[in-house]
């Protein structure tokens, strides 16, 4: 599910062949624990995004284009909201626009994997889906990408550990255990693939409180193949204690963000303001139903 927190990207222009990056990511969306020592790895931020925008111009056949290109993000990185395919995504469609190109969704979706495989070697594409569909979908695969009309959108409470890692190397841990426990894995993701289809009929009613049995479900095997942390766990804890429906961690795990389903806005606020306490850093999001879009020529809010 696409929440509200963005990523904006501003083009202009440049001399031929030319392609300037500048990005603008406030300090405490990098988490207080960065890889390389502390040092934050600015080819590593900066790098996908020059190949969004080269391989826009290629695929738009503006081949020997220039542009330049500034991107802000409100959101944490490194934290399991799909920061990069959101940047990626906002990139893609700013310089398209900006060069008078109207990309199809699927045509943005098939581009965003070359910047999205620097970062994650192999891409599922469920970010980036999420970032250019909007709303809620169901990911089967990247030729299976379905959007959910969502009558009444779950209320749901994101929190940022802030602990940040690459999602790469968290990947690389998974597929490498699974390797030496090859029937236990096999059967977890039997169960979360069962878990994923409950929790779209779930959603499609609007039953909160299946939809935090399952995430609690999920959140149980991911803890025993172990992608947890912690501190996930610690706030996973407090969201339920204090009236969560369901918490489980978000994305690749290791640190990053919960996320939790509550009963109403009152709930979440208490349940904000506990997980506050706790060390966590919330974020009270809604569903952004639009995805990427244009605002104005050469920006996109995503």
């Amino acid at each position: 599910m696409a929440v509200d927190l963005h990523a904006h990207a501003i083009v202009g222009p440049a001399r031929p062949g030319k392609i300037e990056v500048g990005a603008s990511i406030p300090l405490h969306l990098l988490g207080h624990e960065v890889e390389n020592g502390g040092r934050l790895d600015t080819k590593r931020l900066l790098e996908p995004l020059r190949l969004a925008a080269r391989e826009t111009l290629d695929y738009i056949g503006e081949r020997r284009s220039g542009v330049t290109l500034d991107v802000y993000c409100e959101i944490p990185v490194g934290a399991g909201l799909g920061s990069s395919a959101s940047i990626t995504v906002a990139t893609i469609t700013a310089v398209a626009k900006a060069k008078g190109a109207k990309l199809a969704r699927e045509e943005s979706f098939k581009i965003a994997f070359g910047p999205e495989s620097y970062l994650h070697g192999k891409p599922s594409g469920v970010d980036h889906a999420a970032s250019i569909f909007g709303g809620a979908i169901k990911f089967t695969g990247p030729n299976i990408i379905k959007p959910l009309k969502l009558k009444s959108p779950p209320h749901v409470l994101v929190c940022d550990t802030g602990i940040h890692r690459s999602t790469k190397k968290l990947v690389g841990a998974v597929v490498r255990k699974s390797q030496l426990r090859r029937q236990l894995f096999d059967v977890h993701l039997d169960e979360v693939r069962e878990i994923s289809e409950s929790a779209v009929r779930a959603l499609n009613r609007g039953d909160g409180e299946e939809m935090g049995a399952l995430m609690n479900r999920n959140q149980e095997l991911l803890v025993e193949i172990g992608v947890s942390h912690p501190k996930l766990e610690q706030l996973v804890k407090v969201a339920r204690e204090k009236g969560a429906l369901g918490a489980k961690l978000t994305g690749a795990g290791g640190g990053g963000c919960i996320i939790a389903v509550c009963q109403n806005n009152k709930d979440e606020v208490s349940i904000a303001r506990a997980l506050k306490r706790h060390g966590g850093i919330p974020y009270m999001v809604t569903m952004d139903p639009d995805g990427a879009r244009a605002v104005s020529t050469g920006t996109v809010l995503k």
